[in-house]
């Protein structure tokens, strides 16, 4: 194809994407509102204490969570639509996406908890936990009901107009009685399946009263039908057997990533490439133990205070060092096996592996290349999978969750979780089912389009753990992405898909920050991430240095040296048939490829 003609298309195919996407996912992530960051949060919760609670917080740890009511957003989806969800959201003006801010005391029961909207920082929930033991005044309950509405009144404007009595319930403990009260908004009941029977989602405002305290309290929460959350289970189970079906066929490339490497470790590419890998697979160990660290609050919020906080956080900490080891580990057998396996299959497709480039130099106008056409097939396949979706909300009752949104606003720097999630993901992902996948399929003569499809299909169901109903879709739908990646991986190479995972990873997981521009540092350094690909592909062009290929000869040691020079001397007294017949019983036999290569590239 024309170089020129080819790039137009390229760009055709981009700015395609970038019109679906924005038309068709765009507004699924209007209703995100991150103008209250962290700090902000924190701040907020503090003063609420010690303003309205009269408590120091200073006196407590603190740990703070960004969180989404999934509970709701999946019901809404599921009984009304993605589009009518929003509009009803935006029209109760409800609060999905939230912090929590926790204050707490080692070894002791007693804390608080601080919901803040993260859109206006309305202080929308509080819950105050005490000793089943702490003594309270005994109150009555209609004095505790009047505490309650007076409460309301001043804190979110309520009326009893607009409110059914929905609950009140009465909790004796030794020394305090609790009374809990609920009210249903008259306006707001949400069927489930058109059939009563089944139940309907409410719309409460709840308080909790011991003595003079009012315990607990939620502005406005659904209340959804237990029938749906046990569908909700069902339709997971559903998951999580795709996803053990997924692991099976995951263990068998696993097995014969570490059977390749076990047999080729002294074979020629493999010693030439193994530096390169090891080196990412150290990186991706190191930047997942940062991670660790950067998503610290998230440790500490999960700290149970029946326990010393100490050993609570070495151990959570020496829990979070093993997994990224087995995932760096991971990472770097198949990386090597499908490398040797690139050469035997197709060694003149050079870009399919980074082997070329080792011998050269990654300073050059072809990785560039490979960089920019990884922003473009990035585009490609966010436009494919708002098509995907939008098919799948319109004909298959598909619903997703925003929860995964909150994978990286928890962190100290969210931006660099969204960096650690797509670094670790591009590289491991794509040398397993790319790189040695289709390379391992076309070894055993496979069709290509079928190699590229099994590939992708044992990829895409490895996703159905994630919360996208009916789960089975997720499957569907990464299994078209990962065939769209295919076809750049055997049209553009390795480094072109690595590069367009890494910024769908990082795209989506710092959306929140990147539609909100005023929250400066957040929004600047997810611009930074976004980014750094083209930053590397502009220093590959400013420090271009059109090296020359290294032939791999030079790296044979002894015994290869010798190998070589023996089957230089037996080809020499062979006819061309004979070579033919002689190359192939070689290859058959385990010889190393690149020897063989070597020898007969000499002898044609």
């Amino acid at each position: 194809m024309n170089k020129r003609l080819e790039w137009l298309l390229l760009m055709l195919l981009a700015l395609g994407g970038v019109f679906l996407w924005h038309q068709l996912a765009w507004p699924r992530y209007q209703s995100i509102n991150l103008s209250v960051d962290q700090g902000k949060a924190i701040e907020i919760a503090r003063s609420f204490l010690k303003l309205q609670r009269h408590v120091d917080p200073h006196e407590f740890k603190s740990a703070v969570a960004f969180d989404v009511d999934e509970g709701t957003d999946r019901y809404l989806q599921r009984t009304l639509g993605a589009a009518a969800c929003r509009r009803l959201i935006q029209g109760l003006h409800y609060d999905l996406f939230f912090w929590i801010v926790r204050f707490f005391k080692e070894n002791q029961k007693e804390e608080y908890k601080v919901l803040v909207s993260s859109g206006s920082g309305e202080v929308i929930a509080f819950g105050h936990t005490i000793e089943d033991t702490a003594p309270r005044p005994a109150v009555d309950k209609e004095k505790a009901r009047e505490q309650a509405i007076d409460f309301l009144r001043h804190q979110f404007n309520f009326d009893p107009a607009r409110y059914i009595v929905h609950g009140e319930d009465v909790k004796k403990f030794d020394n305090r009685i609790e009374y809990a009260f609920s009210w249903q908004d008259k306006g707001v009941s949400i069927l489930w399946d058109k059939n009563k029977e089944k139940g309907y989602a409410k719309l409460l405002t709840t308080v909790t009263v011991t003595g003079h305290e009012i315990l607990r309290f939620n502005k406005r929460k659904f209340d959804i039908p237990d029938g749906f959350n046990r569908y909700v289970d069902n339709l997971k189970a559903t998951g999580q057997n795709l996803v053990l079906v997924f692991r099976i066929f995951y263990l068998a490339l696993l097995t014969f990533a570490i059977m390749s490497v076990v047999n080729r470790k002294n074979q020629v590419v493999m010693r030439v490439v193994k530096r390169f890998y090891i080196g990412i697979g150290i990186a991706i160990f190191v930047l997942m133990a940062l991670e660790v660290f950067n998503s610290y609050q998230d440790i500490l919020f999960d700290y149970p205070t029946t326990q010393s906080l100490s050993n609570f956080i070495i151990r959570q900490f020496i829990q979070s060092i093993i997994n990224p080891f087995f995932i760096a580990l991971g990472f770097i057998l198949p990386a090597l096996a499908g490398e040797s396996l690139r050469y035997e299959v197709c060694s003149q497709r050079k870009n399919h592996g980074i082997l070329s480039a080792l011998l050269s130099s990654f300073c050059s106008v072809h990785v560039a290349r490979q960089i920019f056409i990884g922003y473009i097939a990035a585009l490609v396949v966010l436009g494919a999978q708002s098509v995907i979706f939008n098919l799948g909300f319109k004909y298959c009752g598909v619903w997703d969750e925003l929860s995964w949104l909150a994978q990286a606003s928890t962190a100290t720097l969210p931006a660099f979780t969204a960096l650690v999630i797509g670094f670790q993901a591009s590289f491991s992902e794509e040398a397993m089912f790319r790189l040695f996948a289709i390379n391992l399929f076309r070894k055993y003569k496979l069709p290509m389009a079928f190699a590229v499809f099994c590939a992708a299909l044992i990829w895409g169901f490895g996703h159905t753990g994630y919360e996208i109903f009916p789960m089975w879709f997720r499957g569907l739908e990464v299994t078209c992405i990962g065939i769209i990646m295919g076809i750049f991986y055997l049209r553009y190479g390795l480094v072109c898909v690595v590069v367009a995972h890494f910024l769908i990873d990082a795209f989506l997981c710092n959306i929140p920050y990147l539609m909100n521009a005023h929250a400066s540092f957040n929004f600047y350094s997810a611009l930074a991430v976004v980014l750094l690909p083209l930053g590397l592909a502009f220093m590959a062009l400013i420090f271009n240095r059109h090296v020359k290929e290294r032939p791999l000869s030079i790296s044979f040691n002894a015994q290869q040296q010798f190998n070589y020079h023996l089957l230089l001397e037996l080809c020499a007294s062979k006819n061309p048939e004979e070579l033919a017949v002689l190359k192939n019983d070689l290859i058959r036999n385990g010889w190393d490829y690149a020897i063989i290569d070597r020898v007969f590239e000499g002898n044609n």
